[in-house]
């Protein structure tokens, strides 16, 4: 559970990811996005300062797999690419084959990161883990989900994601120890 909604769990990646720090020692990271994202997938990759682009909507709707293929060979050498993908539009109930953009994004060496808040309580949701078409997270919202508590997002995501020392969110239950000389985190991120 990451905070208010799927945004707490895409600020949270955000986080995870570091790109702050990246782009400071001058490392370049893309994001990719798709055509009909709410603004919960968007600002947090905004706001981190990442190069983020919109792949063009394919004319039966969906992104444009020839567009996000060229977006995938421009990005190539970055640092990190990212491929940040809505599964179902919450305006339209247009919903992404996130099998198929995943493949792709792998095949382009990006991150596959999926938006499920629109689309999670009507479609199946799943890591794919061991095939070709591995998510590496996603969020979802359970208060999209009737009966749903408010305002709960969920973050899923890959461990190989968390591999920074360092917690997104610092205090209590996060450090072995704490004294005046210093601390020192809890190294098992599940546990901390």
């Amino acid at each position: 559970f990451s905070g208010s909604g799927a945004t707490a769990g895409l600020n949270r990646l955000v986080a995870l990811l570091d790109i702050p720090a990246r782009l400071a020692r001058g490392e370049r990271v893309v994001v990719l996005v798709g055509p009909y994202e709410h603004h919960s997938n968007l600002l947090p990759w905004r706001e981190s300062g990442a190069e983020v682009i919109e792949v063009a909507e394919a004319a039966a709707g969906g992104p444009d797999l020839d567009d996000l293929q060229a977006h995938l060979d421009a990005a190539k050498g970055a640092a990190l690419i990212v491929g940040s993908f809505s599964a179902a539009s919450n305006v339209t109930g247009i919903m992404t084959d996130s099998d198929e953009v995943t493949r792709l994004l792998k095949q382009g060496g990006a991150l596959a990161i999926w938006d499920f808040a629109g689309g999670g309580p009507y479609m199946e949701m799943s890591m794919q883990t061991g095939t070709d078409c591995a998510k590496d997270a996603i969020v979802f919202s359970a208060h999209k989900f009737p009966g749903g508590p408010g305002a709960s997002g969920l973050l899923i995501a890959d461990r190989s994601l968390f591999d920074t020392v360092r917690p997104t969110l610092t205090g209590g239950g996060t450090v072995s120890y704490v004294t005046a000389e210093g601390h020192s985190y809890i190294s098992d991120p599940e546990h901390r």
